[in-house]
């Protein structure tokens, strides 16, 4: 009786012991994109593997040249590996290349999807924060981050292969690493101003109070209009709607806090967005 009462006490342990293994390397381990502050990324654990993945990381709206940003914009940030059929992540998006933790803050806001990823608040030794994944998986990953009104910040992202085999042996990751830079006025072009396909007209302009636009939607789609000073920072929401095909045409008036120079009036259809300037008088 004693002899099975102790297989029994060491089954339970042995299976309690490997489901815990299992929970903890399937839900990831935090502060491994292989930041500076990181000083970690998933190959100090998971070794083995014979294919580096790789790692493609796109936008919603798109960032633009050199990866740039709009100051106050919210964009959708998927992240995408090949070369395994499974794939967990971790993901930061920092102030500082600072290796030191507790002096590196967030750039901008991180936040996740309804049923997406998971978010982590700073532990102990830490000031920011990141963003993993809940169980590996074969589709993209996705987080939301909304830019800050200035600054430089710089996204780590690490992407880790795996078998699944609920250990370590087998896996191999990679890190990827972007510097976002603040997108102002000075930078748009003319050639950009129609990259979405709208043909926006500004009258009069320039404009003392009220500024109306017209343009021709091919069909139903969301519609969403800003308006940036040159510095890069939003001055004002104008409209963020629903609108049906055809022929818009809408009026807003300039906030009283305007000062008179050059804005920028940003137009963002489906995943495209394009500017046109405007004197305000």
């Amino acid at each position: 009786m004693k002899s099975k009462g102790l297989l029994s006490i060491i089954a339970i342990v042995v299976i309690t012991t490997m489901s815990a293994f299992q929970i903890y390397y399937s839900s990831g381990c935090q502060y491994h994109t292989g930041s500076p502050a990181d000083g970690l990324n998933c190959n100090n654990c998971h070794l083995g593997g014979t294919i580096t993945p790789s790692i493609t990381i796109s936008a919603t709206p798109a960032f633009g040249t050199g990866d740039t940003y709009l100051p106050g914009t919210t964009y959708t940030i998927s992240v995408l590996g090949t070369g395994y059929s499974l794939y967990g992540f971790d993901l930061e998006i920092l102030n500082s290349q600072s290796s030191i933790a507790s002096s590196v803050l967030d750039f901008g806001t991180l936040a996740i999807p309804p049923l997406g990823e998971t978010i982590n608040t700073p532990a102990l030794g830490y000031t920011y924060s990141d963003i993993m994944h809940t169980a590996p998986k074969s589709s993209a990953f996705t987080v939301i981050w909304t830019a800050p009104t200035s600054g430089t910040g710089y996204l780590y992202c690490a992407l880790l292969g795996v078998n699944n085999n609920g250990a370590t042996s087998g896996d191999k990751g990679n890190t990827k690493t972007m510097t976002l830079t603040s997108a102002t006025a000075n930078s748009i072009t003319e050639a950009s101003e129609n990259d979405n396909g709208i043909d926006l007209a500004i009258y009069p302009n320039p404009c003392i109070k009220t500024i109306y636009l017209t343009y021709n939607l091919k069909k139903s789609t969301f519609i969403h209009i800003e308006l940036f000073n040159l510095d890069g920072a939003k001055v004002s929401d104008i409209i963020g709607e629903n609108q049906d095909a055809g022929q818009q045409e809408i009026h807003f008036d300039i906030p009283l806090t305007a000062s008179k120079g050059t804005y920028v009036i940003k137009i963002g259809l489906n995943d495209k967005s394009s500017y046109k300037k405007v004197i305000i008088l």
